[in-house]
């Protein structure tokens, strides 16, 4: 495994993107001591490790493992794309192999308001750059620094973040802004190889302080504060973990010793970005996770001993990074020390605007702004929030917060805007909160909307876009176009029936029907590597309007918006 990248290391930057994810499985009296293994559970580790590189080289196949039968036998296990992947075998040297179809292993992203300072672990976190992910845990150095620990996918934003980059509490996707909601700063990450070298960890670590960061899941519905002594996985292992999407979720562990290409990134359909990872923990269990879980920390049932860092999945499978070679990575172990209650802190918050990114003039717009209480004081006094168009300074209304707000506690406030008098063009909006608190630096939050005029009815449809891509798949290649279809007022239609005609030979896909964005994709696939190009020409479009070929373009200036030339890629 290559070493962390840290604040404290003058090696080149090299970040990686992973799945995080927490899973719990049920209780058991044994739940700290691995079942004694019969002799032959090492045997199939070695027979699947000896067979793994033959058997994911077989199109289709993301993955394998070692689990035990419904009558506790080892088998080998398969992880494939979809049902029905030729070549498998059913034994190797003697040991059955079952066939599991997981998907597409996913690189994953997805309780979620802003938390009182110091915020509970296993909540909504990320870089600025990237959507929601989970706190896994607060850990600490010898020195006694503390730090808040997930993927790196969530705190390195994929390999494209810089060292001292804020984190946040919450996430982007669920209100965080940079910098009033940050709770620390990137220290350490370690790189993902993603030139087909083997990984372990997706794992890295932000440097706050026990101000800003607690070490116990949420006291509602948390399992409290995780264990400093961590323990291996097993099969049978009863586990659990507090993510940001599932909250508590219970699970087994189903396998061990699994090695699995995981997708970082998808065009269309396709994984065009995947790193190989090895000594992974998969757990079966329905529901133990979901995007934005990812960073979540995996614990024994009883003891709340660490055991693993989700990281990837699927709808059917879950996976993790032992949790010994996540901590060994930065040096650091999980905080499980008590702390002193927390400073007292009055902290109002005007959490979210929520409005339309555009709207005709004329036009009365909802707009819905969230007041939180983030601090950790009761507020009892009645709160003034009014909003304004910063722009054509307009007040817009001002509401009232009767009665003030609890600690921990958030209410959504509904204003209309009536924009028959407004300017054409964009306006700001701001909505701010009128009481008195410990910190003015998130009292205000605003949005931006587009006022626009009344477009005449559409006339006619026409091509509005063709986005070309490729992809390697060794003796042959494959061409896609997605095409887009605008009305005479530039708006996409859904439903039209594109017709088009590809050069080049191959197996092509040459009519599509387009979704909701107004898109569809054309296809043309074993293309022989002696074919430099294809070239795509749409020859009709089908709808309810009338299909206007002279006003074809591409919004991206790469084409005439009817036909196009995919070259062969390297």
């Amino acid at each position: 495994m290559v070493g962390p990248i840290s604040r404290s290391t003058s090696r080149a930057r090299f970040l990686a993107v992973l799945f995080a994810g927490t899973l719990w499985l049920g209780c058991s009296d044994d739940d700290l001591t691995q079942p004694e293994d019969p002799q032959t559970i090492p045997q199939a580790i070695e027979i699947q490790e000896r067979h793994t590189e033959l058997l994911m080289a077989i199109e289709g196949v993301v993955g394998t493992a070692v689990g035990f039968s419904a009558g506790d036998a080892p088998e080998i296990r398969v992880y494939t794309m979809e049902p029905g992947i030729e070549g498998l075998p059913e034994l190797l040297e003697g040991y059955p192999v079952v066939i599991k179809p997981t998907g597409m292993l996913m690189a994953l992203s997805d309780p979620t308001a802003k938390q009182p300072r110091p915020v509970p672990i296993g909540v909504s976190t990320g870089h600025p750059a990237i959507t929601a992910g989970t706190i896994a845990a607060r850990v600490k150095d010898a020195l006694g620094n503390v730090y808040a620990l997930s993927n790196n996918h969530v705190y390195a934003a994929s390999n494209n973040a810089e060292l001292d980059d804020s984190v946040l509490q919450p996430g982007v996707f669920d209100g965080g802004a940079d910098p009033t909601d940050a709770i620390g700063i990137l220290d350490s990450f370690v790189p993902i190889d993603f030139s087909g070298g083997l990984n372990i960890v997706d794992a890295a670590i932000a440097m706050s302080s026990r101000a800003m960061l607690h070490n116990s899941t949420p006291t509602d519905d948390g399992y409290g504060i995780p264990s400093s002594t961590t323990v291996a996985a097993f099969v049978g292992q009863q586990v659990k973990k507090y993510g940001r999407t599932t909250k508590l979720t219970h699970g087994e562990v189903t396998e061990v010793n699994v090695t699995a290409d995981v997708c970082y990134e998808v065009a269309v359909i396709v994984c065009t970005k995947a790193a190989r990872f090895t000594d992974q923990i998969g757990i079966s269990s329905p529901g133990f996770s979901d995007g934005g879980d990812s960073g979540s920390l995996i614990v024994t049932e009883i003891g709340n001993n660490p055991v693993g860092l989700l990281f990837a999945g699927s709808a059917t499978l879950t996976l993790a990074n032992p949790i010994d070679e996540v901590l060994d990575a930065f040096g650091v172990v999980v905080d499980d020390t008590l702390a002193p209650p927390p400073t007292p802190l009055t902290d109002i918050a005007v959490t979210n605007l929520v409005a339309p990114a555009a709207a005709t003039q004329g036009d009365t717009v909802r707009i819905d702004v969230t007041v939180s209480n983030v601090g950790n004081q009761d507020v009892t006094s009645s709160i003034d929030v009014p909003l304004v168009d910063e722009t054509d300074t307009l007040d817009i209304g001002t509401q009232t917060i009767a009665g003030g707000l609890a600690a921990g506690t958030s209410t959504t406030l509904t204003y209309s805007w009536v924009t028959s008098v407004a300017s054409l063009g964009s306006h700001t909006l701001t909505a701010s909160q009128s009481f008195a608190d410990d910190n003015g630096g998130n009292d205000s939050s605003g949005a931006t909307v587009e006022i626009k005029v009344v477009l005449p009815p559409a006339t006619g449809m026409h091509m509005g876009d063709l986005f070309p891509y490729s992809s390697n798949e060794g003796s042959t290649w494959s061409g896609y176009v997605i095409v887009g279809v605008h009305d005479s007022n530039h708006n996409p239609i859904e439903g039209v029936t594109v017709y088009g005609s590809w050069t080049g030979g191959g197996l092509a896909v040459d009519e599509c029907v387009t979704d909701y964005a107004g898109e569809c994709l054309m296809l043309s696939t074993l293309l022989p590597t002696s074919v430099a190009s294809v070239t795509f020409t749409v020859t009709d479009v089908v709808g309810v309007l009338a299909y206007n070929a002279g006003d074809n373009h591409d919004e991206d200036g790469d084409s005439d918006g009817t036909s196009i030339t995919i070259d062969r890629p390297n």
